[in-house]
């Protein structure tokens, strides 16, 4: 966890500037990202598509642009750093605030596409950074995300691929051997990337002490899925600690495959940001169908998962936020409102949870120079929400202002935007794998856990 910091509040130097490229967001408070408070009578001054500074608001100069945000808290853009993009989810990721995304599992020529589209301004969706196809062993879940390999040369080969052609970090999958991932993490840090896995075939012990950055999901964190005592937990916890290691717990999709059949998702207003073919994926995916049993065993599953999010919370393991989405009832940008709710419900602060979401994000994802905090010369990425997150997570929702690298977004132009894409087909590689995924009996990897 970051060491907190106080905001620090400047006098603009907009007299020497043009004021007709500078605006003045004046919000209620300001929260810059790190600091354990938001800032009261403050403003955010930006210039194009940079932060200059947060700002006395009786220091802005009178011929700025000023835009009034009553009642609102601006905090930085989030970001969500385990998703599997699909194009038609951009403006759904903007309209909650989301305005960057680590995707963790694409076909490489599609991924490195959408990427580069999305880095224009004005683009309606999150920029975002990639690992390339998800690099499994020989035995694959999925067909289109993922890349299957044999032995431990066809491993290199594909690490060297993504490294040469530019993605961001390296994405190891459930099927990879304690062998293979002691390869893969290697070749991974040669080509100077971080290296993170959906562990299944490995055990957590054994790829942290391999020298793995970063697991998702918990996976194969094997005390955090059982009753146990801190001593316990700390056994797991105090290899984090000596190694390093990350930890993305994206805890909400194991609550949504054990609530798949719950009622209330089907009534969830925000499915309207959801393309219908992807709500008929949902419907139809395999834990709605399967006995109760493998349902009920997430259910009761949860409460462990939480005890074990805290207390890596409470020790200092690193820690971010990402969402898995778009399983089920995982709504683009959305789900990651509903991921920090479950860190406030483990009894994580709300402050720190927002932080895994922002300036922890960002740091982890080599971004942090960029984004994730609100401070001079930064890519001015913010949101305003009505309320204050940091006092109750649940105003997380009331988005009321999106500005992506200078660009403020419309929330109707961004749904009307959504709903325009809604009578395409969706080909997105992630959409045709969740398709044959809803289409089979239970796969491979459900006693373990089958997220992406």
């Amino acid at each position: 966890m970051q060491a907190m910091k106080t905001t620090s509040l400047r006098t603009p130097v907009a007299s020497t500037q043009a004021f007709s490229t500078l605006r003045a967001y004046v919000p209620d408070r300001v929260w810059d990202g790190v600091s354990a408070n938001a800032v009261e009578d403050a403003a955010l001054l930006i210039d194009g598509p940079r932060i200059v500074c947060v700002s006395h608001t009786s220091a802005v100069h009178p011929e700025i642009e000023r835009i009034h945000l009553p009642g609102c808290t601006i905090i930085p853009g989030l970001i969500d750093s385990h998703v599997h993009y699909y194009a038609h989810s951009g403006p759904s990721y903007l309209a909650a605030g989301v305005t960057y995304v680590r995707d963790v599992g694409n076909d490489l020529d599609w991924i490195l596409q959408q990427r580069d589209a999305l880095s224009v301004i004005g683009s309606l969706g999150p920029r975002l950074v990639c690992c390339g196809f998800a690099l499994d062993g020989s035995n694959g879940l999925w067909n289109h995300i993922a890349r299957r390999h044999h032995d431990a040369e066809s491993l290199r080969a594909s690490i060297r691929e993504g490294a040469a052609r530019g993605v961001d970090a390296i994405k190891l999958y459930a099927g990879i051997t304690p062998e293979l991932m002691r390869v893969g993490v290697a070749e991974a840090h040669a080509q100077g990337k971080l290296a993170l896995a959906h562990l299944n075939e490995t055990v957590a012990e054994e790829a942290i002490d391999g020298g793995l950055n970063e697991i998702e999901h918990f996976s194969r964190c094997d005390v955090a899925w059982r009753s146990a005592t801190p001593a316990e937990d700390d056994v797991l916890i105090d290899r984090f600690l000596k190694r390093g290691a990350i930890m993305n717990p994206t805890l909400n999709v194991w609550d949504r495959l054990g609530r798949a059949l719950e009622h209330s998702f089907l009534r969830d207003s925000r499915r309207e940001w959801v393309h219908p073919e992807l709500l008929a994926i949902w419907k139809t995916i395999p834990y709605r169908r399967c006995e109760p049993a493998k349902r009920l065993r997430f259910q009761a599953l949860m409460p462990h998962l939480k005890r074990f999010l805290l207390r890596c919370h409470e020790r200092g393991v690193d820690l971010i936020a990402g969402t898995d989405t778009p399983f089920i009832n995982l709504i683009p940008g959305f789900g990651l409102h509903d991921e920090l709710a479950q860190y406030v419900d483990a009894g994580i602060p709300a402050v720190d949870a927002l932080r895994y979401a922002t300036s922890s994000n960002a740091r982890v994802l080599g971004l942090g120079e960029r984004v994730g905090r609100l401070a001079p010369n930064l890519d001015a990425d913010f949101v305003a929400v009505r309320g204050n997150p940091l006092a109750c997570i649940d105003d997380l929702a009331e988005v009321r202002c999106v500005v992506r690298k200078g660009i403020q977004h419309d929330i109707t132009d961004l749904l009307d935007a959504a709903r325009a894409g809604h009578g395409q087909p969706l080909t997105d590689p992630i959409i045709r794998d969740l398709r044959a995924y809803a289409a089979a009996d239970m796969p491979k990897y459900a006693q373990k856990g089958d997220a992406g």
